[in-house]
């Protein structure tokens, strides 16, 4: 089985500047959504740097740590990632405490697993026939206070500060990246995601999107016309992966898909 992949990226309704970023890079079957934090347009800094930095990785230092299996690669490759966005904040007062959310799945063909690295609010979901799971959990307050409380009401959780990541990448010299594995089936699809999707389309009317569209480029286009038309009130950026019972490879592209604000 082979994964294919499409991504788009949009500023929103509300938002100046688009912050996210993401990157295919097919050659390795990596696939990254990063939602940049920090004023003057250092969150824009940062997740450009994420998707450089582990597109990077992949290309130099993936061939060195090839003893480890990809779901292990990707994990170093996040951690590399908040090693440079976090010294680069510390160096420039410009950039203090800017800082990325970053989730980023592998597809192993070989072993027929998906795995997910992730820090922050970005998260992935599974989409299996007409049943939609999240596989991630979000680093934020409300989510921490709820796994520590699952008995909180929608009134307690009204009090907590919303909004608020526990964990990114670049904010702290270390940083605490989860990882999980997911044996797939054909006809997968894998969606990553920025709050600015999450935070507006409801897991029901996701699911029937990426169902409705077999063309993945098109299934992306809906789902950001969704976030828009329930505000926009964020950047929104979706990546979808699609695994399929084909087992012809890809060509290796001379470079990697890359969409989001700024350069590389």
């Amino acid at each position: 089985m082979r994964a294919i992949a499409a991504g788009l990226s949009d500023v929103g309704r509300t938002r100046e500047h688009n912050e996210d970023r993401f990157i295919l890079l097919p050659e390795f079957n990596v696939y990254v959504v990063a939602d940049g934090m920090g004023g003057h347009q250092s969150g824009e800094v940062a997740s450009r740097m994420a998707a450089s930095a582990i597109a990077t990785y992949f290309r130099t230092d993936g061939e060195r740590d090839a003893m480890m299996n990809p779901g292990q690669q990707l994990r170093e490759a996040l951690v590399d990632a908040n090693k440079k966005i976090h010294s680069r904040a510390d160096d420039s007062r410009v950039h203090r405490g800017m800082g990325t959310t970053a989730v980023a799945g592998v597809y192993s063909p070989d072993d027929r697993i998906f795995f997910v690295a992730h820090a922050g609010d970005s998260r992935c979901y599974l989409v299996r026939g007409t049943n939609i799971k999240q596989l991630t959990r979000d680093h934020s307050l409300i989510a921490e206070a709820l796994l520590e409380r699952p008995d909180l009401s929608e009134i307690d959780l009204s009090y907590l500060p919303k909004n608020v990541i526990t964990r990114a990448l670049g904010i702290s010299p270390t940083v605490d990246v989860d990882l999980c594995a997911e044996r797939v089936q054909p006809n997968d699809v894998f969606l990553l995601c920025s709050d600015g999707l999450h935070g507006l389309v409801n897991d029901e009317q996701i699911a029937t999107t990426v169902q409705r569209h077999r063309v993945l480029t098109d299934a992306c286009a809906e789902l950001v016309h969704h976030a828009n038309e329930a505000g926009g009130r964020d950047n929104i950026t979706v990546v979808l992966v699609r695994i399929e019972p084909d087992e012809a490879p890809w060509s290796k592209p001379a470079r990697e898909s890359e969409r989001g604000s700024g350069s590389p």
